[in-house]
C-alpha cells in the first residue's frame, strides 16, 4: 500500500507540492474548500468580460517547467510563456514616465533622463543585488529554516552583506534622484512588505528580473492553473473542491487522519498545508497546551491587505502597458497611509494597473485591474459599500485625469474586492493579501517552519512559510519540503 499525502488547499505551492510528491510515488489527494483550485489565481466572468485576477508577474519560469519536467513533458505542450519586452511603465503625477524595460542600455538611456548621476549608481546597485540573488536566492531560499542551527549558520553572511539595513535604506544609498527611488523602491509592496521595514535582502528581485525576465502565460494565470490541473488529473492526483478540513486528527505529535465538513474521514501519513498557517495552527489543530506555538502566532505582522477593482472598457487602450503603477504626488505619506494609518486617506494612494490585453490576444475584449495597497484589516476595518463606492470612484477618476482619458464615459462593467474578500474566502489573517510581512526579523526560522514545530508529519507550503510571499517563493517552499518527506 503507498503512502498517502493529503494537501490542504491548492494554491500554487499547494500544486506543485502535490505534483513533486506525486513524482515520488505518494497517493496525492488534495482538499480545496472553494470550487476551483488554485488559490488567489482565477478566472472572473462579468458579462462577456473574463478577468484574470491573482498573481500577474512570472519572474523564474524554470520553476513551473520543473513540474513538467519531472513527468518527462514539456511546459510548451500545455502552454505558452510570453517573454515582456516593456516590464513596467511608471507614471507620475506630473505626467512624467519611466519605461522599466528588459534592456539594459535602454533603461539606463532612461534613467539618465532623469539623472545623469544616479547611472554610475545603477550600475552599482546591480551588482550589489546580484550578490543578494546569488546568497538568498541561489542558497539560502532552498533551504530549510527547521532548527536554530540553521538560522545560526547564516548569520556570517547576514552580516556580511548587510541584510540588517532596511531595502529603502539600500536604494536612497546609492540612488539620489526622488522619482528613481520611488521607482526602485517599490518593490518590497509586490509582496506586501513596508520599504522601510523590509530587508535590502529582497533587493534580489532587481537582479532576478534581469537574469530570467518577466513573463505571462498566454490566457492568464487562471489559464495556467487549468493546465496544471490538467498535469495533476493526467498523473493520478485525487482532486476534491467544494469541500472543507474541519479537524485534524493527531496522536503522539503525529497527523493521524482529517475529518471533512461532511464528517467524512481520510487516513493519512502526511499532511501538506497550502493555508494561511495561523487559521491551521488556532482552527484544525489543538493547540491546548502548546504554548510555543500561542506565543509565535501573538507576535506576528502581517503584510497589507488590497482593494482591487476590475474594470471593463468599450475601447482598447493601446498606450498602456501590461504593468503600470501610478504614483501618487506624495509617496512616502502613501506609504504612511499603507502602513501606519486606521483612518486610511482614499485619495492619497499609489495604483497598479494590470492590462493583460496588450499582450495577450487571448484575452477578451479591454479588461484591466487596477490594485490598491490598503491597511490591513487590523489597522482599518471600514469596507462598507459606502466606503468601497467612495474608493472605486476615487480610483477612477484618478485613472480618468492621467493614464485612461474618458475612463469614467468608456467604463462598462467594474467589480471589487476588499481585504475582507481574502479573509473570507482564503482565511487570510486580518484580510492581508500576503500572509506575513517579510520584515527582517519573519525571515527564515522566524517564518512558520517549513515543517511544523509540533506535528512530526504536518508541512507548510505558501506565502506565509519560509522562503516567503510571490510566486518563486510558494513554489520554492514545495521544492524545500520535497526534499525533507522521505
Amino acid at each position: 500500500m503507498k503512502n498517502i499525502i493529503v494537501i490542504i488547499g491548492s494554491g500554487l505551492g499547494g500544486i506543485a507540492a502535490a505534483l513533486r510528491a506525486k513524482k515520488k510515488g505518494f497517493d496525492v489527494i488534495i482538499i480545496e474548500r472553494n470550487k476551483n483550485i488554485g488559490g488567489k489565481a482565477q478566472i472572473y466572468k462579468d458579462k462577456t468580460f473574463f478577468f484574470d485576477t491573482g498573481p500577474t508577474i512570472i519572474t523564474a519560469p524554470y520553476l513551473f517547467e520543473e513540474l513538467f519536467n519531472i513527468f518527462g513533458k514539456k511546459l510548451p505542450q500545455y502552454i505558452n510563456f510570453i517573454e515582456l519586452n516593456h516590464w513596467y511603465n511608471f507614471y507620475f503625477f506630473d505626467k512624467t514616465t519611466f519605461n522599466y524595460c528588459n534592456n539594459v542600455k535602454k533603461t539606463k538611456h532612461n534613467i539618465k533622463f532623469f539623472s545623469k548621476t544616479d547611472l554610475e549608481s545603477y550600475n552599482k546597485l546591480l551588482l550589489i543585488t546580484k550578490r543578494f540573488f546569488e546568497f538568498c536566492f541561489k542558497r539560502f531560499s532552498k533551504k530549510t529554516f527547521n532548527t536554530i542551527y540553521h538560522l545560526i549558520k547564516c548569520i556570517p553572511t547576514f552580516i556580511k552583506l548587510k541584510c540588517y539595513h532596511s531595502y529603502f535604506y539600500l536604494i536612497n544609498h546609492f540612488i539620489k534622484n526622488n522619482k528613481l527611488k520611488q521607482i526602485f523602491s517599490i518593490y518590497p509592496l509586490l509582496i506586501g512588505g513596508n520599504p522601510y521595514k523590509v530587508s535590502c535582502l529582497y533587493s534580489l528581485i532587481l537582479y532576478l528580473e534581469r537574469k530570467w525576465g518577466i513573463h505571462f502565460p498566454q490566457g492568464g494565470i487562471g489559464y495556467l492553473i487549468n493546465k496544471l490541473e490538467m498535469l495533476m488529473r493526467e498523473e493520478g492526483i485525487k482532486i476534491y473542491t467544494g469541500v472543507s478540513v474541519k479537524k485534524i486528527i493527531t496522536h503522539k505529535n503525529k497527523a493521524i487522519s482529517i475529518i471533512l465538513n461532511n464528517n467524512y474521514y481520510i487516513n493519512t501519513n502526511f499532511i501538506i498545508s497550502n493555508i494561511e498557517p495561523r487559521y491551521l495552527y488556532k482552527n484544525l489543530i489543538k493547540m491546548k497546551n502548546n504554548l510555543f506555538i500561542k506565543k509565535k502566532l501573538s507576535k506576528f505582522e502581517y503584510s497589507i491587505g488590497l482593494f482591487i477593482l476590475y474594470f471593463g472598457t468599450n475601447c482598447f487602450y493601446s498606450n498602456i502597458s501590461h504593468h503600470t503603477i501610478f504614483f501618487n504626488k506624495t509617496y512616502n505619506k502613501s506609504i504612511k497611509n499603507m502602513f501606519y494609518t486606521n483612518c486610511f486617506n482614499k485619495k492619497n494612494i499609489c495604483i497598479y494597473v494590470h492590462h493583460p490585453t496588450i499582450t495577450d490576444h487571448f484575452c477578451k475584449h479591454s479588461t484591466f485591474y487596477a490594485l490598491i495597497p490598503v491597511p490591513n484589516l487590523k489597522l482599518y476595518n471600514n469596507w462598507s459599500m459606502y466606503e468601497s463606492e467612495k474608493l472605486v470612484q476615487s480610483i477612477i477618476s484618478i485613472l480618468d485625469s492621467t493614464l485612461l482619458p474618458k475612463l469614467k464615459k468608456n467604463i462598462i462593467t467594474c467589480f471589487y474586492i476588499t481585504p475582507n474578500f481574502f479573509k473570507e474566502r482564503y482565511f487570510s489573517t486580518y484580510g492581508s493579501g500576503f500572509s506575513l510581512s517579510p520584515n527582517f526579523n519573519q525571515i527564515a526560522w522566524f517564518r512558520f517552519h517549513n515543517k511544523s514545530e509540533t506535528i512530526n508529519n504536518l508541512y507548510l507550503v505558501g506565502a506565509g512559510t519560509h522562503p516567503g510571499a510571490g510566486i518563486p517563493g510558494v513554489l520554492l517552499s514545495a521544492k524545500i519540503i520535497d526534499n525533507l518527506i522521505i
